[in-house]
């Protein structure tokens, strides 16, 4: 049995002042938070950690490149480094393997600069894990293109990469969600969805984005799941475990069980 946790969502800042513009997402309580979720892996002994994007929240106008008040552009994009510098000790604290992919409330290029290119196949705990670092459309739906559509398609279909697959994304594939006039599943969803389950090779999809949180099984049981959102209370967090064939086990836990 393989087992893996599940985290998303967390719109951290500490080192970024303000906090994020809704106020159920507590971005300032989060630091804390991790240090809580620290205990709850101990606990529960995650063979890997997965974090599917929106790590902080970095306001709209410094990823755009710009500024949302009197501090520099350049002086925000420290803050965002040094922000993810926090997670990434954190997760480096933790002694477990870890997979992480940046959301549209992240930084790509500081990002980067923290963690380094993520995107790609690894090899962890049984299975290859692949990370795709999608964008949102004009019209704020997600879509997935240029190298990451050839990714994808590899992954699909080339002969090397005929092995247990878990996909990790901040975008969701499936179930189709509308919330707030805006499309969360991909442009393409249906058709990713139709090559995912004619592959055989992959067995979760993990992803983030849709703060309510869902979970769905597909044909042959691949599951499409995203936790609630960790930065809104109770701290949603979730534990799959998967036998040596089939679905997993899911279980949705809370820091604030």
């Amino acid at each position: 049995m393989t087992r893996l946790l599940h985290f998303t969502d967390m719109h951290l800042r500490q080192n970024q002042p303000g906090t994020a513009d809704n106020p159920k997402r507590l971005s300032r309580l989060m630091p804390a938070a991790l240090d809580r979720l620290t205990g709850r892996i101990k606990e529960l002994a995650p063979e890997v950690v997965v974090m599917t994007g929106d790590l902080l929240d970095v306001p709209d106008e410094v990823i755009a490149g710009e500024t949302p008040d009197g501090q520099s552009h350049q002086a925000w994009i420290d803050d965002v480094v040094k922000d993810f510098g926090l997670i990434k000790d954190w997760f480096d604290g933790t002694s477990v393997a870890y997979v992480v992919v940046p959301g549209n409330h992240d930084h790509e290029g500081a990002f980067n600069r923290v963690f380094g290119d993520t995107s790609g196949a690894r090899d962890l705990a049984g299975f290859r894990f692949f990370c795709f670092w999608d964008e949102l459309a004009s019209d704020s739906q997600p879509q997935r293109s240029g190298n990451h559509q050839n990714q994808f398609r590899s992954a699909m279909s080339a002969a090397k990469h005929d092995y247990p697959q878990i996909h990790v994304q901040h975008y969701m594939i499936d179930p189709p969600t509308l919330s707030r006039g805006k499309r969360y599943e991909y442009k393409d969803a249906v058709a990713m969805k139709s090559c995912i389950e004619e592959s055989g090779r992959v067995r979760a999809v993990l992803s983030g984005h849709y703060h309510p949180g869902s979970l769905v099984t597909g044909v042959g049981g691949v599951i499409y799941s995203l936790p609630p959102a960790f930065c809104e209370a109770p701290h949603a967090f979730r534990v799959y475990d998967f036998p040596g064939d089939g679905p997993p086990a899911v279980t949705d836990h809370a820091l604030d069980d």
